[in-house]
């Protein structure tokens, strides 16, 4: 489901013919903040997480990879990492930012 919510991103978006550009992260950029916000919550809500919507959000950075990391805040007080891998499915991992900051692992909302 996850990838599925990407793969739809990027059908919506141009096609990007270089192979190292992450287009679901290009697409995402490309967005005013509140409709990635919108976006946001409706892959939260996708994926299971506990998120009622999101209130904010934060490209944190990208890896040499060009796997990119977003941030988000949700209303409810929960806040996720999205890492969107730069691969043709738009493919993401999920993780709670009281996990990581739990696990010494990064903090949200601050820039690499």
């Amino acid at each position: 489901m996850i990838g599925l919510i990407f793969a739809v991103l990027l059908l919506a978006g141009s096609w990007v013919e270089d192979t190292w550009a992450n287009p679901a992260h290009d697409r995402l950029q490309q967005m005013p903040s509140g409709e990635r916000n919108g976006f946001f919550t409706k892959f939260l809500k996708g994926s299971g997480e506990n998120c009622d919507a999101v209130t904010r959000n934060f490209f944190q950075g990208a890896a040499k990879s060009g796997d990119a990391i977003w941030n988000v805040a949700c209303r409810n007080g929960t806040s996720y990492s999205i890492m969107i891998y730069n691969d043709a499915q738009g493919s993401t991992k999920v993780v709670s930012c009281a996990i990581l900051k739990a696990l010494n692992a990064g903090e949200c909302f601050k820039n690499f």
